[in-house]
């Protein structure tokens, strides 16, 4: 797998006059466009014009014409190209890989909206178009008998979602309005989107905040307005999406470094020893059968959630602060139960 910003070819021009610094992102992008171009406007894009379209030189285009004919026939005539025919999916699927991509794919679209969510349908018609009739009866068959418990809890809107998708992998800046929680308002920002995420229930952008001048996180489901603007950024390459989700418990990201240290219950430590609850965590079963559960994460609002949600199998060893915390929540959840509940 290729990690965002992590590699970077430099292009220089004949002349020796500019240079121009593209990720590997960047450039599959362009491909992928340029095959959409003169697929479904064949015979119209001739080099010049996919030039002044990328912004891009003639060499540039002639390569990527190059690469794409290894993925399939592309036809020129009188300096104008057309898509005869693509090799990009094998028809003779087997009923596990059939399944696989269908209850994949599937699960992107239709459970969380991955975007580009009409691209997946798509994709999903095409390979169901192709399947053997015996292959997909069995397909449809087990769809009907897998059940993935991930859904979209706070719904966004598509369109937006596929804006800030295309600006991810085009390193485009966006301008949005949007919802403080917190604080009840409306703030205007601008971010350079780094990548998306999908925790808790719905998306989140991680990029970086120009008003802030750091790496912030932001509901896809809170942004009131937005448009993507004709810029570029340079991708940090210091900078790793998954690395930086691991530094928290699940998206709190930015906060101080916290040392957590936790003890279950003996009754839940078979089950507890078997889980992976987060990459950094260590476990230690204790001799008598309860478990020591230890990690490094940012903050310790998310994680206090999820230690309320074992209720009296777990208790918090440090730190101290937090375990006062879980503590007063205890309490003041019994104080709940001690009276009588209103009709």
């Amino acid at each position: 797998m290729l990690h965002e910003g992590i590699v970077f070819c430099q292009v220089e021009s004949v002349l020796g006059q500019e240079v121009a610094y593209l990720t590997l992102e960047e450039q599959f992008y362009r491909l992928i466009k340029t095959l959409q171009l003169i697929e479904r406007e064949p015979w119209e894009w001739d080099v010049a014009g996919l030039e002044l379209e990328f912004g891009v030189g003639r060499a540039t285009v002639e390569r990527d014409i190059r690469i794409l004919r290894q993925w399939g026939t592309i036809q020129r005539r009188d300096g104008l190209f057309a898509v005869k025919d693509l090799k990009f999916l094998p028809t003779g699927f087997t009923p596990s890989e059939a399944l696989a991509l269908v209850l994949a794919g599937s699960t992107i679209a239709e459970r969380i909206a991955m975007p580009p969510t009409d691209a997946m349908r798509s994709a999903l018609k095409k390979i169901n178009d192709i399947l053997p009739e015996q292959v997909e009866s069995l397909v449809k068959r087990m769809q009907k008998r897998i059940s993935v418990g991930i859904n979209l809890i706070r719904e966004c809107n598509s369109d937006v979602l596929n804006a800030i998708s295309k600006a991810v992998s085009g390193h485009n800046p966006i301008e949005m309005k949007y919802y403080v929680l917190a604080r009840d308002e409306l703030t205007g920002r601008k971010v350079d989107p780094y990548g998306l995420t999908f925790r808790f229930g719905t998306w989140y952008i991680i990029g970086h905040c120009h008003l802030r001048d750091d790496v912030r996180t932001f509901a896809v489901d809170r942004i009131q307005q937005m448009r993507v603007l004709n810029e570029h950024f340079r991708y940090p390459q210091d900078f790793d999406l998954e690395q930086y989700l691991q530094r928290g418990w699940s998206l709190q990201a930015d906060a101080e470094q916290t040392d957590i240290a936790l003890r279950f219950d003996k009754e839940i430590g078979p089950w507890v020893s078997r889980c992976k609850f987060h990459p950094k965590q260590t476990m230690t079963v204790q001799p008598d059968g309860s478990v020591l559960f230890e990690v490094t994460v940012a903050g310790v609002d998310e994680i206090k959630h999820w230690i309320l949600s074992f209720g009296d199998k777990v208790e918090v060893l440090k730190p101290d602060a937090l375990r006062s915390s879980i503590a007063d929540s205890a309490a003041r959840m019994a104080q709940l139960y001690v009276r009588t509940p209103a009709p």
